[in-house]
This record gives C-alpha cells, sequence and structure tokens, in this order.
C-alpha cells in the first residue's frame, strides 16, 4: 500500500508563496551581506596616515612653480603612453 496523497491546486499555490518569500528573504540578506547595507566603511584610518596622504597630495599637485618631480612623473606617464 503507497502512502501517496494528492496535493491540491491551492495547497501547491501556497507553498509557492512560501518558497518564493523563502528565496525573497534569502537574496535580500546576502545583497545585504555582500554590499555592506549602509556603505560606510569600518575601517579606521589613523590621524597621521590621513594627514601624510593630504600633505602628499598638496604637493604633488604644486604647480607653481612645477616641481622636478611632478615633471618627471607626467614625462614617465606621457613616455608610456607614446
Amino acid at each position: 500500500m503507497s502512502i501517496t496523497r494528492d496535493v491540491s491546486r491551492n495547497e501547491q499555490f501556497w507553498i509557492g508563496v512560501i518558497f518564493g518569500m523563502f528565496c525573497t528573504v534569502l537574496v535580500s540578506l546576502s545583497f545585504d551581506k555582500i554590499f555592506g547595507g549602509t556603505g560606510v566603511s569600518t575601517v579606521e584610518m589613523p590621524k597621521d596616515i590621513i594627514s601624510a596622504y593630504n600633505r602628499g597630495i598638496k604637493d604633488a599637485l604644486h604647480t607653481n612653480p612645477a616641481s622636478a618631480d611632478l615633471d618627471i612623473a607626467c614625462a614617465a606617464l606621457w613616455s608610456n603612453k607614446q
């Protein structure tokens, strides 16, 4: 004697709805995990690294008069593209 039962269309519908909701929740949680949700970095940089970076940008972009290092860097970039 086999123990099987027929599943009605109404039961199939609700099984599909529950399965769809379960998959939607899993996808939503995985996207939140992958992309971090808030988009705010949790790494705290020391203040001396940030100040050194800002000083480097200020020094590298000093163009009046142009520094020799800036001229050499620009010439190297230009020659590599040629």
